[in-house]
């Protein structure tokens, strides 16, 4: 088992049944081992438990009414990154990137930062590399890596 966790969640634009509503309804994780665990958002919340994702989408899924929105892209699977870089918030592109004649987002707002785990590990399984990158479609300027640099290294 090398796979790591993986986050998503439900996306439902129609609730056929009158519960749980529309928007992120749910969030999960699907596991290393292929189990899935929900956690269901609203009045009510509740936490529940499948062999496999297909389990639960068969049950949820609503006949394509709710789909599953990965938060965690898995770097192997483009389809994956490409729907996630679809499904990311825009912001607004300021003037003034060199990098990018249309605009740039300030690394401190604008489009979100991602962080994952790399595939390195050191002599006792533990990972060795925390891999930082911007998200929903973003390139990273030089300004970009000094800023997170500056926060990694704890300066102001």
């Amino acid at each position: 088992m090398t796979e790591q966790p993986r986050r998503f969640h439900l996306q439902r634009t129609t609730d056929i049944t009158g519960v749980s509503g529309t928007g992120r309804v749910a969030d999960g994780v699907r596991w290393p081992d292929g189990t899935v665990s929900i956690r269901w958002r609203g009045e009510r919340p509740s936490t529940v438990f499948w062999e496999s994702l297909a389990d639960a989408e068969a049950v949820h899924g609503h006949g394509g009414h709710t789909r599953i929105v990965w938060d965690d892209p898995a770097a192997d699977d483009p389809i994956a990154v490409l729907r996630a870089i679809e499904d990311a918030p825009r912001y607004e592109l300021v003037p003034g990137c060199p990098h990018c004649p249309d605009g740039h987002t300030p690394p401190d707002h604008g489009q979100p930062w991602g962080a994952r785990i790399g595939p390195e590990r050191d002599g006792y399984g533990q990972p060795t590399q925390i891999i930082v990158a911007r998200v929903a479609g973003a390139h990273v300027a030089e300004s970009d890596a000094d800023w997170i640099r500056a926060r990694l290294n704890s300066q102001p």
